[in-house]
């Protein structure tokens, strides 16, 4: 190879701190030669590495102490560092169709769509399956207690009252493969009014707000094996973990869940806010037919207790149930299983008399 006979004009960087020199940059015998203020470096080309033609951007030479030359991009680079891998000579040719520019983007735009309906949702199911039962008990924790300090009030039910509710719900949460570890809470929520909510780990929290609402235990009972199906399916963790792409990057790099915060901060998002997925409510709605059939109970209960949150609440509070859930007229209408001729007879649940509203 011959010397240029007009050098490149570059600008060097000696990788010890970030002042700038400019350089004249030619090539003799092999080796590429640097002179400038204070600069003067030679260096075999084969010890040498440039980055790869990006459009119009400087081209980048790295040595091996480190040190970098920035440079514009020139023909005689291509004859200085002719060994390319075949993608980047692709990629280069590419660069210099507008048609295959286009496509590209066209290309990234339906990776980022699809990674948001399908890779995320995908993603976040599968960090939820896998969490141990432990660090999923500990993030429901967490998140009752930021609960308990921003929206939530100890319960005003005397404790004859909740120990009856609380038997009825062991009844209804026999059997589950998770029964064992289910647990239900109580709490005055004037802010919230009727509702009840599935937390990560297990635990149901019931209003009393909900509680004084319903005049039949029964309606209470199918909205508890409602929320049953969101605990099954731990949608308050699922549908967090999908709407927070900085918690599943954490987990899925760090691989714990348990030390993003912003999970813990996103549940009660879900909850209180009422962001349960279309799918989700679907889901947990075909699990409460299906169990309160097999505990000898009307899966009718259900859209009677749908219909009464409906009809009594203000409207305000109405509102505020009915945002979480698909359209109650719809779910009341839905096709239900009959209630199975079972051994467990109803009469096996604690009952309440009915009241009048």
């Amino acid at each position: 190879m011959t010397t240029q006979p007009t050098p490149l004009q570059g600008s060097y960087f000696d990788g010890r701190d970030g002042r700038r020199h400019a350089v004249d940059v030619d090539l003799a015998h092999g080796r590429l030669r640097l002179r400038g203020d204070r600069i003067e470096r030679d260096e075999p080309l084969d010890a040498l590495t440039i980055t790869p033609r990006l459009a119009r951007t400087l081209r980048t030479i790295a040595f091996p102490d480190g040190a970098r030359l920035q440079l514009a991009d020139a023909a005689c680079l291509a004859v200085w560092f002719p060994h390319r891998n075949r993608l980047e000579a692709l990629v280069d040719r590419l660069e210099r169709y507008y048609q295959a520019v286009a496509l590209a983007i066209v290309v990234c735009l339906g990776a980022l769509v699809a990674g948001y309906l399908w890779g995320i949702p995908w993603l976040a199911d599968r960090i939820a399956t896998h969490l141990p039962a432990r660090v999923e008990a500990a993030l429901g924790d967490q998140v009752l207690a930021l609960l308990d300090r921003t929206d939530l009030d100890a319960s005003a039910l005397d404790v004859g009252r909740r120990t009856e509710l609380a038997d009825r719900f062991a009844v209804l949460a026999a059997g589950l493969p998770d029964g064992a570890d289910y647990r239900i809470v109580f709490r005055s929520a004037p802010s919230i009014g009727p509702n009840a909510f599935a937390l990560p780990g297990g635990t149901i929290v019931v209003t009393d707000e909900l509680v004084e609402l319903f005049a039949d235990d029964r309606q209470l009972d199918a909205v508890l094996a409602h929320e049953l199906g969101h605990q099954a399916g731990r949608h308050a963790l699922r549908q967090a973990l999908r709407g927070s792409f900085i918690a599943i990057a954490a987990a899925f790099f760090a691989g714990d869940v348990s030390s993003a915060s912003a999970v813990v901060v996103a549940v009660p998002t879900v909850l209180l806010q009422n962001r349960y997925s279309r799918q989700f409510e679907d889901e947990a709605d075909r699990f409460a037919y299906a169990h309160l059939a097999g505990h000898a109970l009307s899966p009718s209960w259900l859209g009677a207790a749908l219909g009464q949150l409906e009809t009594d609440l203000p409207d305000d509070a109405s509102l505020a149930w009915m945002s979480s859930h698909p359209a109650t007229a719809a779910r009341i209408a839905r096709p239900t299983p009959p209630a199975p001729t079972s051994s467990r007879a109803i009469r096996s649940w604690p009952t309440r008399s009915p009241v009048s509203c």
